[in-house]
């Protein structure tokens, strides 16, 4: 069913009415009846995802918009509620469509089954000591500049394996993944800038920002390192439920069981976000079975009920936001009336409804009994030295920044590295805009700080060091070092054959004939050479 939204969503939705409420206004909300809420509120990380919400949405509208959406909203509830209703029950309709369509008495044969593991072993384990141990052994990050901010995009691996890079000469240690059901709370404690300013306010961040996710960081300019605070909840004693067929109706903590017939099973939970850590289903004869579909947090009460309850919700909603007068009230108010709806939901049950492949005859719960929480800093590197210049991706246009932020140029367009799929070479020097049969090419030369717009419609990758480039309104194609925007060789080639199974070498024909490469040390170029900065062509008259 639908759940309680919050007031940002609710301020959302588009309404036609047909005739205006009156308007009733409540005392303001003080900053002890936050408070209150606050304490009530046992996942801290919901206030903090409650505050970012309002700030972002208070950025968007005025107080008088603000309140014309709420009151909107409260006239759309009263005029519409057949409309509502029938939403309502469309959509438990919907669900029961999908569950009948599941139902099903299993043959012995039909049963699918999967194996159970040792639960215990799973979710209580030292899961959280690998993850801190192996951070705290040094973590990098790349820098991003996007839309006008800055990021860090963290550098693990999820493995147990460290790996060493022979070109710069780093060993990138192994990222061990938390337990599913651990949480962590992030603080950035320390900010190092290159220019050697620093910024020492503490800074929560998003939970799952580490690692998967680029992290913000404050001033658009080269991060040399910072300080991350880790707090990690782990659990330590877990507990389990067990449900029979014939315990339907019967309360066991929290759980109650609703039904159990054939392949089906229907329970209420706690309304939490996750009530319960881990679930198995069970034959008569004790064989774990695969789960065919699932649906859960579902609510217990009728459309009716869920009607006038979401209604009662607007209307003191809005008799609040009708004594808002200043954003600082909006936010107060706005934060005292998301706690508090989520406090107050915390209290109604949930319900359950799974299928499974196979005859259900018991199942069991495991839920969580206890936890503890360990704290650790640790000193994440920027990976890359500091650069002559740095890419500002914007909407309609790419900067190019120095290290304290400064726009030094710019190309009004997008820009793409110059990439060969067929090898994975890549470029940070060459890159293009536009479309593939109109581009552009650039070339990006750090130490000169300077962005140079090349004569050429195409570039791609010969060997990692040397690139064919092909002049706009010319036929044939020229040899470009992939290193300095330099040409190789004065001589245009029509063709080229890389050898790999009637010789070694690459091939390059024009009209004077067929030619190999040398390098600088007058070593046969081939596909892998990586550090041509010279060539001689030598004739090739047998080919």
């Amino acid at each position: 069913m639908i759940k309680k939204k919050s007031i940002i969503v609710l301020c959302l939705f588009t309404s036609c009415f047909s005739k205006a409420q009156e308007t009733i206004t409540r005392e303001p909300v003080t900053e002890s009846m936050v408070i209150e809420q606050e304490k009530l509120c046992k996942d801290k990380n919901e206030i903090q995802k409650i505050e970012n919400e309002i700030e972002s949405f208070l950025d968007t509208v005025s107080i008088e918009h603000l309140k014309k959406q709420v009151n909107d909203n409260l006239t759309y509830y009263l005029n519409n509620r057949g409309t509502i209703l029938e939403a309502l029950n469309n959509n438990q309709k919907e669900i029961d469509k999908r569950i009948n369509s599941e139902l099903k008495l299993y043959l012995p044969n039909e049963e699918k089954y999967i194996d159970k593991e040792n639960i215990h072993l799973k979710l209580v384990n030292n899961n959280h000591i690998q993850y801190r141990d192996t951070i705290q052994k040094g973590t990098y990050f790349n820098q991003l500049f996007e839309y006008n901010k800055s990021f860090i995009k963290p550098q693990v691996m999820n493995s147990g394996f460290a790996t060493y890079n022979f070109e710069n000469e780093e060993t990138t240690l192994p990222y061990y993944s938390l337990n599913s059901h651990s949480e962590q709370d992030l603080r950035i404690m320390n900010i190092y800038y290159h220019d050697g300013t620093e910024k020492n306010v503490p800074v929560p961040i998003e939970p799952h920002s580490f690692p998967l996710n680029s992290i913000p960081v404050e001033k658009m300019k080269h991060v040399d390192s910072l300080q991350m605070e880790f707090k990690i909840r782990y659990l330590t004693k877990i507990d389990s439920i067990h449900f029979e067929k014939n315990e339907i109706g019967v309360q066991k903590g929290a759980f109650k069981l609703l039904k159990m017939e054939d392949n089906y099973v229907e329970y209420e939970t706690p309304n939490a976000y996750d009530p319960y850590l881990e679930a198995y289903y069970y034959t008569n004869e004790g064989r774990a079975l695969k789960t065919r579909f699932s649906i859960s947090n579902l609510s217990v009460e009728t459309p009716e009920q869920e009607y006038n309850e979401m209604l009662n919700y607007i209307k003191i909603t809005s008799e609040y936001i009708n004594g808002v007068n200043t954003k600082e009230q909006a936010f107060l108010t706005l934060k005292y009336l998301d706690l508090k709806n989520h406090n107050g939901s915390l209290k109604n049950a949930k319900k359950d409804r799974v299928t499974l492949e196979g005859n259900v005859n018991s199942f069991t719960l495991y839920v969580e009994n206890r936890s503890d929480t360990i704290t650790f800093l640790t000193t994440l590197k920027n990976n890359s030295p500091v650069k002559g210049l740095y890419l500002h991706k914007l909407e309609d246009k790419t900067e190019f920044i120095n290290k304290d932020g400064k726009v030094i140029t710019s190309i009004p367009s997008s820009i793409n590295f110059v990439y060969s799929q067929q090898t994975g070479y890549h470029s940070d020097k060459y890159f293009y805009t536009k479309g593939i049969e109109e581009r552009d090419y650039y070339y990006l030369d750090q130490d000169k700080q300077v962005v140079s717009q090349l004569p050429y419609s195409q570039i791609e990758y010969l060997c990692p060091s040397i690139l064919l480039a092909r002049e706009k309104g010319k036929e044939g194609f020229q040899l470009l070092s992939a290193e300095d925007n330099r040409l190789l060789s004065d001589k245009t080639f029509t063709r080229y054959i890389v050898q790999r199974y009637t010789g070694v070498g690459i091939l390059l024909y024009n009209d004077e004939g067929s030619f190999l490469l040398y390098d600088q040390n007058d070593k046969l170029v081939t596909e892998n050479s990586k550090t041509v900065t010279e060539i001689t062509l030598k004739k090739a008259s047998s080919y």
